[in-house]
């Protein structure tokens, strides 16, 4: 909440934050309904003096309202939710750069940020991973008729072992699918190296490697375009903040220059 909010919209926030979202997604559609209803009772009484009408048309009319009401909403919600993963996908790319931020995700925060790497890469990715840090394959992806398979294990502070990677592979034969990869913040051991090489259908990336194909995947978003600081001249570097996504100096803190995150808007009015 900021201090310009109104007074109202400071309640009707703090009524929904604690109630959740399923709250937020019922009661718009319950108000609209009530209104509608209400209004027909209302009409009904002034007109005709009854609590409903025996118009068979006017009837037909309240229905078909409550109906469009309904699906309005539900599309406009799928919109919304659309529009919200989208994001989620971008800001991830964008907010997560540096290895100790990639740390402190959630493993399910972690799994969304591979897949939004290779989605970033052209990937068609599909997330499979069951409802648990632990699972044969997390990510399906395909691109140009080939399916790979993706293991992630955040694995934060600790070295990654021959054994999980043995076991990955017998899930990427099992599927039939064209390779695997095993991602994961921690460090390969020599074992695990020496498996990779002797099974090429098994690529590791690992920790620092991971850092570096997110932070490439952020400046394709940007469209390979660079950014200078309206400070010092200075490259523009993602980073996160209260309000979302931004570019910052990357001579902070000496330089404090920042802009907003590039939109589509701003990059064609750039080209012309």
């Amino acid at each position: 909440m900021n201090e310009s909010d109104s007074w109202w919209e400071k309640q009707v926030l703090r009524f929904f934050m604690k109630r959740g979202p399923l709250t937020a997604a019922v009661v718009p559609v319950v108000l609209g309904l009530a209104v509608l209803y209400g209004t027909a009772v209302v009409a009904t009484l002034v007109f005709e003096h009854r609590f409903w009408t025996r118009s068979i048309e006017t009837s037909i009319i309240v229905m078909g309202g409550a109906l469009g009401l309904v699906v309005t909403y539900l599309i406009t919600l799928l919109a919304t939710i659309a529009l919200s993963t989208r994001g989620r996908t971008n800001r991830l790319l964008a907010l997560h750069q540096t290895m100790r931020e990639i740390r402190e995700m959630s493993w399910t925060e972690f799994e969304q940020l591979v897949g939004a790497n290779y989605e970033a890469l052209g990937y068609d990715v599909e997330h499979v991973g069951r409802a648990g840090p632990d699972g044969g394959r997390d990510l399906v992806m395909r691109k140009d008729g080939e399916t790979v398979l993706v293991q992630c294990k955040h694995y934060r502070d600790s070295w990654v072992h021959e054994v999980p990677l043995r076991q990955f592979l017998g899930v990427v034969e099992s599927h039939r699918a064209a390779r695997g990869i095993f991602v994961s913040c921690g460090v390969f051991d020599e074992s695990a190296e020496s498996f990779a090489k002797r099974n090429p259908r098994i690529q590791l990336v690992g920790g620092e490697q991971l850092r570096d194909m997110v932070q490439s995947a952020a400046t394709r978003q940007l469209g390979e375009k660079t950014y200078s600081c309206p400070n010092c001249g200075a490259p523009m570097r993602p980073k996160t903040g209260k309000y979302g996504a931004f570019l910052s100096c990357s001579n902070y803190p000496a330089c404090k220059g920042s802009q907003d995150w590039p939109t589509v808007e701003v990059e064609r009015h750039a080209r012309a």
